[in-house]
């Protein structure tokens, strides 16, 4: 499904200039460490690379503020969009971002639905995040930072940004790869069946 035309235009504009597209898609709410990619933002701001955060949550128009506030020419946000254009969002996409508060429940692991997303859809991952396990490193599909450092994010960012277009292509397909062989349905419901058999 196509993306609403604000933000198919700005896609295609940073495309055009050659721009490396760091995204993020999902709730804007204190648990996603949008801070920490906000000041990695700043961190970049001489690099060729532009952030594009997409969706609605409390901390939303406090984000929009600081972006205006700090001048960040590098980062612009949209409104949510459907579940079904989030596949023709994360296509645009060169790296994807996700990140977390450093949170000693996550000891016990994570599995967020967005993380699945993006490796469905083939993204490369920048994962912020100290957690019991990571997908990411599991799946080869980006890179694993520490949570609330924009240095680390910054720093993780770039590497993946030098990467080729094939290199972060590779690194998508792994992703992919990993989701369909761990978890979908039919592997979830076998190793459920395993582990109460």
């Amino acid at each position: 499904e196509a993306l609403p035309d604000a933000l198919a235009a700005h896609l295609q504009a940073l495309r055009a200039a050659g721009s490396v597209v760091v995204g993020y898609a999902g709730s804007h709410g204190a648990p996603n460490a949008l801070d920490v990619l906000l000041d990695a933002a700043v961190l970049l701001q001489d690099e060729n690379m532009a952030f594009v955060l997409v969706g609605d949550g409390h901390e939303k128009a406090r984000l929009a503020q600081r972006v205006q506030a700090d001048g960040l020419h590098n980062v612009r946000l949209f409104a949510p969009v459907a579940k079904s254009q989030i596949p023709a969002l994360l296509e645009q996409l060169d790296i994807a971002y996700i990140g977390w508060k450093r949170v000693a429940l996550y000891r016990f692991g994570i599995a967020p639905n967005k993380l699945m997303d993006y490796m469905m859809a083939g993204c490369a991952v920048l994962h912020s995040v100290e957690a019991g396990n990571d997908p990411v490193a599991d799946a080869g599909c980006g890179l694993t930072v520490v949570p609330e450092s924009a240095a680390a994010v910054a720093q993780g960012l770039q590497r993946l940004a030098n990467a080729t277009p094939e290199q972060r292509q590779q690194m998508g397909e792994r992703g992919r790869a990993y989701v369909l062989a761990h978890h979908t349905y039919p592997v979830l419901a076998r190793r459920f069946i395993e582990a109460i058999a």
